[in-house]
Order: structure tokens, then sequence, then C-alpha cells
């Protein structure tokens, strides 16, 4: 739950999947739908505009280029590892890799979004934080801990695999009863977050720390996390790759060739994507398979390559 307001232009980079559409058709539609994002949260001005869009095609352009090879290798492993039996230290490597891959993006964006942030009036940034409440309220659960999470590991087994056994059920149950509930932490997370970016867009836009701020704000919040967080997060991500690591390993032949595939598409669209310089799609086209879909606007926050190719969420909450 953590820096919501600016990384969109992080997360939009990283959208293996938007509902129907594929990793693809997002990829390569970026330019058109970074502004349908953006503007559900913020109303950019025409000068915003003139500087976002040479930005974007220069972060697009160095991604491709530079970006996706090492994905396509870091989802080569993960195929192998999964044929081969993914061990739980294995699964942990993978999260650690995808975290440093979405670090390594933001802390080359960040620069560039801080300069247009700049830009942001007051009005900007009061109708941002009032989305940004107003989404955190949506998103509440009334779910207990434990329900919570059998329902998300669950649906993220089954999506995976196609089908969820008793056996690979109980382990999900064990596991949801021993991982520890860090809602209250991100609710933390997310009130701080959200403080320093009124107080880094308020009078401190002008100082010299205003990119060292930003910097916090995409690369690394976690100078503002709760103590005992970062120990809570890793006592859960051993937790839940044992749990996975034990899960495949009962998977049958069926739901092994189901994950295989899957990561195989990835793979190829990723290939693809590396050798395809098609030109996007127009505007009017891009909206009308959106109305089709279906598709809604989240906060910011869309599939990524982590919370895909881990079987589970970026952080286990």
């Amino acid at each position: 739950m953590q820096n919501k307001f600016f990384r969109w232009s992080s997360v939009l980079l990283l959208s293996f999947l938007l509902a129907g559409c594929g990793m693809r058709f997002v990829y390569n539609n970026l330019s058109w739908l970074a502004y349908w994002y953006i503007d559900d949260y913020v109303d950019m001005n025409s000068e915003q505009r003139a500087v976002f869009k040479p930005m974007l095609s220069q972060w697009l352009d160095w991604h491709r280029g530079e970006q996706l090879p090492i994905y396509l290798a870091q989802l080569k492993l993960f195929r192998a590892q999964v044929n081969n039996g993914i061990s739980q230290p294995q699964l942990l490597e993978q999260v650690d890799a995808w975290r440093e891959h979405y670090r390594v993006l933001a802390s080359y964006v960040y620069l560039d979004v801080a300069q247009l942030a700049q830009t942001a009036s007051q009005r900007q940034l009061n109708d941002f934080m009032s989305k940004l409440a107003e989404q955190r309220d949506d998103a509440d659960r009334q779910q207990s801990h434990y329900d919570y999470r059998v329902e998300h590991l669950s649906k993220s087994v089954d999506r995976w695999l196609g089908s969820v056994s008793p056996q690979q059920e109980q382990v999900i149950q064990h596991v949801a009863m021993q991982l520890i509930d860090t809602r209250p932490d991100w609710h933390t997370v997310q009130s701080k977050w959200q403080q320093y970016l009124a107080f880094s867009l308020g009078q401190q836009r002008t100082s010299d720390n205003f990119e060292q701020q930003f910097y916090v704000l995409m690369v690394n919040s976690e100078q503002l996390w709760p103590p005992g967080l970062t120990e809570r997060l890793k006592q859960n991500q051993v937790l839940w790759a044992g749990s996975m690591s034990e899960v495949l390993a009962l998977a049958n032949k069926k739901q092994k060739r189901h994950i295989l595939a899957k990561i195989d598409a990835y793979i190829d669209d990723v290939q693809s994507l590396l050798e395809d310089k098609s030109e996007p799609v127009k505007p009017a086209v891009v909206a009308g398979l959106i109305e089709q879909f279906a598709v809604k606007q989240p906060l910011l926050v869309a599939s990524c390559c982590l919370g895909e190719t881990a079987l589970g969420d970026q952080q286990v909450k």
C-alpha cells in the first residue's frame, strides 16, 4: 500500500494484465493508457501534459531496451524452477528480484516525476488526496484476517494452477492462521505517506531537499514504515514461500501444465515486446476496448510482474 501517488509511473510500465487486455496490448498503448489512469486522479493541464509526454516516451524506450531483457531472463529462471520443483528459498529470491526490478524502475523515473510534481497546483493536490482517502475507505475489509488470507491465497493458487485440491486448501488454511495481520501497519504507512506527500508538495517543493523527499516517496518509502514492520513482513514472506512451495509440490500433472502454460505466455509476451515495434492503437479504439471489457481504474496499482509471477502479494498482509 505504499508509494501510491506517483507509483503509477512504475506500475504502469510493469503491468502485465489489464482485465481482458493482454500484456502486449497494454505495453504498446501506455502512451494513451497512462493518461486514462492519471486523469482519474489528477487533472493535468496542457502544460503538464506537454512535459509528461516526452518523459513517458523516454521511460518506455529505456524500459523496453534495458529492463525487458532482464524480466525475460527472470521469467525463464522462474519457469525452470517451477518445472523442477521450486523451493522456499527460490521463491523468496524471486520476490526479492522483482522488488529490485521495481526499485530500479522507480529510481530511474523519480527525478522526472519530481520535476512534474513541482508544477502541481494546490487544487490538484487536494483533489488527489481526496481520491486517495476515498480509495482507502473503499478498500477497507470487514473480513477477519484469516478469512481474507484464505480467500486471497485460494484465488491466487486457483488462478495459477487452474484448481485447488483439498490437500492444497489445507496448506492454505494452515498458513493463513500463521500469517501476521499487518493491515493496521499499512493503514499507518498510507497515512504517513500521504502526510509526507502533502508536506513535500506544500512549502517544501521549492527547497533543496525536494528531490530527496521524492526519492523517499517513490523508492525508499520503508523510511516511513512503523517499527517492526520489516521484520513482520519477512516472517510472513518466509511462511508464504514455504506454503506455496508445498502447494506446488502437491500439484498434479494438469495443474503443472496449467502454471507452466501461464509462465510461457508471459515469456512469449516479453519476447514479442522485445521484437515488436507495433504502432499504438488509436485512443478511440483503446477507449472502446476499455468500455467493452468494463475495465475499472484501480488506484494506480495494476497487477504487476511480482504479484503474478510470485503466486501472491508483493507484501503478505
